[in-house]
C-alpha cells in the first residue's frame, strides 16, 4: 500500500519541553547565565502584573532557550542563548509587560540563529483586516538580502517579470536588508487589488522597479503534452494533490496517443521551488520499484525519518529524462536526487538550487510557537542537498565547459521545441531520439560556428 499523504509534513508539530533543568545537562556557566537572565527579567518587568503571568513569561523564555540548544541544526550552548536574551532584556523599559519582555528576548534569539526560516509566532489576538493577497514567489534570505528562488507558474510575480535569482532590495520604497524572511514576506502581502512595488537588483543589470498586483491565484501544479513518441510532464509546484494530478496526466497521455505507450518520459522540474515534501516523496515512489527516496539527519535524532519506495512503478521502467535548473529547489530536489541516485532518470540542465533543510515547529501553548531548522535532507547516496544541490548528468547552459565529469552542452547548440521555442526541451527530445545515450546525443548535436 502506498504511503499516505498525511504521513508527510514539512513542519512537524512537537510538544514543548518542560523545565530545561530536567531535560538538558547544564554546566555551571549555563546555570549562572540563566540566573543573570532571571535577574534582568525581574529588574524590568511590571511587578503590578499577576505573578502567574510573570512566571509564565519567564518559563517561556527558558523553554525556548532549552529547545533551541537541544534541537537547532547547529549547536548553541545554553549560556550563549541566555546571554543574548539577557542583553536584550537590559535594553527594555522599566515596568514592561511580562510577555513583551519575553517576546523581545525571543525575537533576538531567532535573529541570532541566522536561520532565514526561523520564526516565533505570538498567540495574540489580532484584528481582522482587509482580505489579503500575495504575488507568488518562493524566496529566502541570503547575506541579509531577500533572494527569489523562483516565481510560481502563472503567478502575478512571474507575469510582472520577476525572475529566479533576483534580489528584492526594496518593498514599497522601504529597504529590505536586515529583515527576516517572515517580515519581508509579510510586507509583500497586502490588501487584494493593490500593487506592491518591488525594487530589484538583477545580475548584470541595473536596479529595476516592478509593480506587482496582489491577487488570489491558483498554481497549475501539473501540465502535460506529447512530442512525437515522447510524453512531457511539467510539475510546477508540489501542492496537496500533485501525485493524483500526475496519475491523471499519465492516463490522459495514454488516451491522447490512442492507448499506446510512450517510448519515454520528459519530467520538467525547472523553476519548481518545492512545496509539500510528502507529495515529492509520493511522486518519486510513483516512478520507483525500490530504493531509498530521502532521509533526514539532525542533532535531535527524535525527529529524523527515512522513506523508501514501495513496489509499483507507474510507467513500468520506461526511460525518464528530468529537466532542472538553478531554480529547482527543496521538494523538487528531493525528487530529482531520488530518481538520479536510484538510476531511474538522466538529469539534464544545471545544478539545482541547494535548499534541503527541514523546519520543525514547537508549540508553547497559548504563549506562542517557535519554528527553526532542525534537520537536513540526505539522498540515498548519503549526500546532503542543502548548499550543494543536485548535479545533472548533462549540463545544458551557456557555458560549454565540462563540470564535475558530466557531459556539457552549450544551450545555443540545442534545437528548439514547442510553442515556447524551448532549447533545453529540444535537447531532451534529441537525447531520447538517440536512444538515451550520451555519446550518440553529443554526436547528433549541430556544430556551432
Amino acid at each position: 500500500m502506498r504511503l499516505r499523504t498525511s504521513f508527510f509534513a514539512i513542519v512537524l508539530l512537537l510538544a514543548a519541553a518542560s523545565a530545561p533543568n530536567n531535560t538538558v545537562a547544564q554546566s555551571l556557566e549555563d546555570k549562572a547565565a540563566l540566573l543573570s537572565l532571571d535577574a534582568a527579567f525581574r529588574a524590568k518587568v511590571d511587578v503590578t502584573a499577576p505573578q502567574d503571568d510573570r512566571t509564565r513569561a519567564l518559563e517561556l523564555l527558558h523553554k525556548v532557550i532549552e529547545r533551541i540548544s537541544r534541537s537547532y541544526i547547529e549547536p548553541y550552548a545554553i549560556r550563549e542563548l541566555a546571554n543574548f536574551a539577557t542583553s536584550t532584556l537590559r535594553r527594555q523599559p522599566i515596568e514592561s509587560p511580562a510577555t513583551d519582555l519575553a517576546y523581545a528576548a525571543i525575537d533576538t534569539l531567532v535573529r541570532r540563529l541566522n536561520d532565514p526560516y526561523a520564526t516565533f509566532d505570538e498567540r495574540r489576538m489580532r484584528k481582522r483586516g482587509k482580505r489579503t493577497g500575495g504575488i507568488g514567489i518562493e524566496a529566502t534570505i541570503v547575506d541579509g538580502q531577500l533572494k527569489v528562488i523562483a516565481p510560481l507558474d502563472g503567478s502575478p510575480a512571474q507575469k510582472a517579470g520577476v525572475e529566479p535569482g533576483d534580489l528584492i532590495i526594496e518593498i514599497d520604497r522601504e529597504a529590505v536588508h536586515g529583515a527576516t524572511l517572515a517580515e519581508a514576506m509579510r510586507r509583500i502581502r497586502g490588501p487584494l487589488g493593490t500593487d506592491v512595488l518591488l525594487r530589484i537588483q538583477r545580475k548584470g543589470a541595473q536596479k529595476i522597479g516592478l509593480p506587482v498586483p496582489r491577487t488570489r491565484f491558483r498554481v497549475r501544479a501539473v501540465r502535460h503534452g506529447v512530442f512525437g513518441k515522447f510524453a512531457y510532464i511539467r510539475i510546477a509546484f508540489f501542492g496537496p494533490n500533485t501525485e493524483k494530478l500526475l496519475r491523471k496526466a499519465l492516463a490522459e497521455i495514454r488516451a491522447e496517443i490512442g492507448g499506446a505507450t510512450p517510448r519515454a518520459y520528459i519530467l520538467d522540474l525547472r523553476n519548481n521551488p518545492g512545496g509539500l515534501v510528502g507529495q515529492a516523496v509520493l511522486v518519486a515512489d510513483a516512478f520507483l520499484e525500490q530504493g531509498m527516496i530521502v532521509a533526514t539527519s539532525g542533532r535531535d535524532n527524535k525527529g529524523s525519518w527515512r522513506f523508501d519506495a514501495y513496489r509499483g512503478d507507474f510507467i513500468k521502467g520506461l526511460p525518464i529524462i528530468l529537466l532542472q535548473n538553478q531554480a529547482t529547489a527543496s521538494a523538487a530536489e528531493i525528487l530529482s536526487a531520488a530518481l538520479r541516485d536510484n538510476q531511474r532518470a538522466v538529469i539534464m540542465g544545471t545544478r539545482s538550487y541547494g535548499k534541503g533543510i527541514v523546519q520543525t515547529a514547537y508549540p508553547f501553548g497559548p504563549l506562542g510557537r517557535i519554528k527553526f531548522t532542525t534537520h537536513k535532507y540526505m539522498t540515498s547516496a548519503g549526500l546532503q542537498i542543502h548548499g550543494v544541490g543536485v548535479l545533472p548528468d548533462i549540463v545544458v547552459n551557456g557555458d560549454p565547459r565540462p563540470a564535475y565529469g558530466a557531459a556539457a552542452v552549450a544551450i545555443d547548440s540545442c534545437p528548439v521545441a514547442g510553442k515556447a521555442q524551448d532549447r533545453m526541451l529540444g535537447c531532451a527530445i534529441l537525447f531520447l531520439q538517440n536512444g538515451g545515450k550520451i555519446d550518440q546525443f553529443l554526436n547528433a548535436l549541430p556544430k556551432l560556428q
